[in-house]
């Protein structure tokens, strides 16, 4: 497959990928800075609060109206979480535009809204307008609270909360409720102009890009008439690394709430990420523990054992930390976390079949497959390896993949320490959790 040509200015950086493969264009531009608690919610709320209106576009229906003109053109914002980051984007994607009578300069437009929308918001004075602070801090706290309500995502959320106490890892992606009622237009506006002054800017662009070095010479013409020249000054951001190992005892955590299935969640740690040489073994045994309908703990623990109506594990590829992710009968506790460790310790012992093996990395390599159909998920793996300081692209993957043996999937299985264990309950029940 094509590679990404990176173009470097200072601390902003344009990756394109000129590739004829898809019918559209796509482009993504990531603001990126450490997890701190101190700015967490309003960094949250900003990608938010800025599509209600640029300078030139002051309210969010005229930008949505500007962007149907575009020949239907699908504008986003959102806020992220990769590992210990917190990454703020606004994205476009639109049709080719050589491929469409009367397109031509349709995605320097796109190009520019985007910049626009993430440099030059509408204020009135130095402050975001009271009116979209106040519209856009009722729809995050519905945000924060949609968590909450989908009782998976929380008990997650929760769980790597835990495991991360004391650590930036473990801040949620969203913030806090409380934190809002503290924030203003002003206050916001000023986490904002720090976050143009501070922050690591990485500009994705997928689509048949004739000219790329000229196209990312405009792109940081273009950024710097919104975001000003101080690119030179902005500190380089640390490499994203695995966690480390915690000290002590496994932390057990148990909560109780009004619902009727039980969520019990684990939490390990392996030291290992997706800079590591080791990465893609450890997808292998990641998949084999959980990912997959054929893995360890959904015919064990849910099909054999009928304690849990899921069952799974995933693998944050930048922390190297692996989620175990059950409903069960909050009755069922201390026999459903029995069987579930002992799937972890089946991996260890190599009680691995050579089917596991197989059926596991086929399925991965599907997965990566389909990830080649989607131009975001390309530029997903891509800022994984910028974002840990890694060249591998899903070519080097998949090559990777399929050299992984059994016994280097036991090896790389040594490397799970448990961490935490969260356990969200009945309060109407007197369950076994152990706290």
């Amino acid at each position: 497959m094509e590679k990404f040509l990176t173009f470097q200015q200072d601390q902003w950086a344009v990756h394109i990928l000129p590739t004829k493969q898809f019918k559209t264009r796509h482009m993504s531009v990531r603001l990126l800075w450490p997890l701190d608690h101190s700015r967490l919610t309003a960094t949250a709320v900003l990608p938010y609060l800025l599509l209600e209106g640029t300078k030139k576009y002051p309210t969010a229906k005229s930008i949505m109206r500007y962007a149907d003109d575009l020949f239907g053109a699908v504008i986003r914002t959102g806020i992220g979480k990769r590992g210990t980051m917190q990454v703020l984007e606004a994205s476009g994607s639109l049709p080719e535009e050589s491929a469409i009578h009367g397109a031509e300069g349709l995605f320097q437009k796109v190009q520019e809204l985007l910049v626009d929308l993430l440099g030059d918001p509408f204020l009135e004075g130095d402050a975001f307008p009271r009116s979209h602070v106040d519209r856009e801090l009722t729809l995050h706290k519905k945000r924060i609270e949609s968590v909450y309500d989908d009782k998976m995502a929380y008990a997650m959320e929760r769980c790597v909360e835990e495991m991360g106490r004391g650590e930036t890892f473990g801040l949620p992606r969203l913030g806090y409720v409380d934190d809002l009622q503290d924030l203003s237009g002003e206050i916001l506006r000023q986490v904002h102009q720090q976050l143009l002054k501070e922050a690591e800017l990485h500009v994705y662009v997928v689509g048949n890009i004739a000219n790329p070095e000229g196209f990312a010479q405009v792109m940081f013409k273009t950024l710097a008439s919104r975001f000003g020249t101080a690119a030179a000054q902005r500190k380089s951001l640390q490499t994203v690394q695995p966690l480390d190992y915690r000290a002590g005892d496994v932390r057990y955590v148990q909560e109780q709430q009004e619902i009727n299935q039980g969520k019990l969640n684990l939490g390990f740690r392996t030291q290992v990420s997706y800079s590591s040489p080791d990465y893609t073994t450890l997808l292998v045994a990641n998949g084999i523990l959980g990912g997959f309908p054929h893995s360890k703990l959904f015919v064990n623990v849910r099909e054999k054992a009928s304690l849990a109506y899921y069952a799974s594990s995933r693998l944050d590829g930048l922390t190297g930390v692996i989620a175990v992710q059950t409903g069960i009968d909050p009755r069922n506790y201390e026999r459903a976390l029995q069987i579930i460790l002992e799937q972890v310790q089946a991996l260890k012992d190599g009680q691995v079949s050579k089917e596991e093996i197989e059926f596991t990395k086929n399925g991965l390599r599907n997965q990566y497959l389909q990830a080649l159909d989607q131009p975001m998920s390309i530029a997903d793996v891509h800022f994984s390896g910028v974002l840990t300081r890694t060249d591998r692209n899903i070519d080097d993957l998949l090559n990777q993949l399929q050299a992984v043996q059994s016994d280097d999937v036991v090896k790389i299985a040594q490397t799970l320490h448990q961490d935490t264990v969260y356990f969200l309950g009945n309060r109407g029940e007197q369950d076994d959790a152990q706290g």
